[in-house]
């Protein structure tokens, strides 16, 4: 590993502005009257990276150099885009070990490709006969490949903590690294079926042959929980919550979804007893109740923007805690004004019932202006005032 120096990292953001941000959003979430609208990008380490001038595969290779580059990223985010961001321990905001949407099925017999400038994928399905079905099944998930190095990186970043201790401007020093996350989300049954089978081959076999999806699902969901269960234990974690998304399964009928996706949903979801929070990008219209009542989410986070908020609103606004649906792609090629407007009118529709927060719907695109970012912001201390 790529060894640094101690010297403090401060981030350029007062320790009481960061108190602030924390009550701001913790009181949206409560469905409480903040004193506006809360605003959080999700700017992730594909926009970063480039921004602080850390190579991919530096940053995927070396666990040292990932704990660096995420406290390095978060502090560019912090001092460059308005945001209520507030913390830097845990997923998006700080020391964790990040591959992206690979980690499940590249402890899979997935292969995964590393770019030179970009963030890893998937490649190679192969799943297809009930024989691999019983391959997987055998498979240790928990120590298999991606997993294992997750496993490694983490507790090497806990050895070479105390050389990256950082601090919010008059507050205490702390250090990110001492308890790092596992990846301890998942992309759901779904998602990660569509990486095992090929996506276009899943869908098929949706209509061809359910009854082997619904057994690549159970399999599939019981990898995803038996993990889940071993990174609470790793980490020390006490809460019960789950943030997981299953973004694939925005393209089934509500029908296909209730007869093969939502069993293993309901079994992952309420094996937890903590908060619950789903991420879905595309247009979900049509499952939005399932998840209100079915899945029984408390927060629906970055929905995506071609959901109509007439919509949400009449299904989840009030019960859930609702963060989007702002086009990033509008904020990627602006002008400021048309952003602003965007914000303006999620926030209309969706702030009258309270547990809203503003965000894109969902991923700022790399190469975004931080002014078009910026212009969420903006709109939401113009327009998101509850008084």
């Amino acid at each position: 590993m790529q060894a640094f120096s101690a010297e403090v990292i401060e981030i350029r953001v007062p320790y009481d502005e960061i108190l602030t941000r924390q009550e701001r959003v913790q009181a949206a979430r409560r469905f409480e009257e903040p004193d506006r609208v809360p605003v959080l990008p999700a700017v992730a380490y594909r926009y970063l990276l480039p921004r602080i001038g850390v190579p991919f595969r530096s940053y995927y290779g070396d666990p040292e150099v990932m704990l660096r580059a995420q406290i390095l990223g978060q502090k560019w985010l912090m001092e460059n885009i308005r945001t209520d961001a507030y913390s830097i321990t845990g997923a998006w905001t700080g020391a964790w070990t990040d591959f992206e949407n690979t980690f499940e099925a590249g402890s899979l017999g997935c292969a995964v490709e590393f770019p030179e400038n970009d963030i890893p994928w998937v490649a190679g399905a192969w799943v297809r006969t009930e024989e691999d079905l019983r391959r997987l099944e055998g498979m240790d998930f928990v120590h298999g490949d991606l997993n294992e190095r997750q496993i490694t990186y983490r507790r090497a970043m806990i050895r070479v903590a105390e050389r990256y201790p950082v601090r919010f401007l008059g507050g205490p020093v702390f250090h990110p690294g001492r308890n790092p996350a596992l990846t301890h989300t998942s992309d759901g049954p779904f998602g990660v079926a569509g990486d095992l089978m090929g996506q276009t081959e899943l869908f098929t076999a949706v209509h061809e042959k359910p009854g082997f999806v619904a057994e690549l699902l159970r399999i599939v969901t019981d990898k995803l929980i038996g993990y889940l269960d071993f990174c609470w234990e790793e980490e020390g974690l006490t809460d019960r919550d789950l943030s997981w998304t299953d973004d694939l399964a925005a393209g089934l009928s509500a029908e296909s979804y209730r007869e093969l996706v939502l069993p293993q949903e309901k079994r992952l979801r309420f094996h937890f007893d903590g908060r619950a929070s789903l991420h879905m990008c595309g247009r979900t219209d049509h499952l939005l109740e399932v998840f209100r009542d079915e899945l029984a989410i408390d927060e629906y986070q970055g929905f995506g923007y071609q959901v109509d908020l007439e919509r949400i609103a009449a299904v989840m606004g009030g019960r859930v805690v609702l963060l989007g649906n702002v086009n990033p792609f509008l904020v990627l090629q602006g002008p400021p004004e048309r952003i602003r407007e965007a914000t303006r009118a999620c926030i209309e529709k969706l702030a009258p019932f309270k547990g809203y927060i503003v965000q894109d719907g969902a991923n700022i695109p790399p190469g975004t202006p931080p002014e078009h970012i910026n212009a969420m912001m903006e709109a939401a201390e113009v327009y998101g005032r509850y008084k």
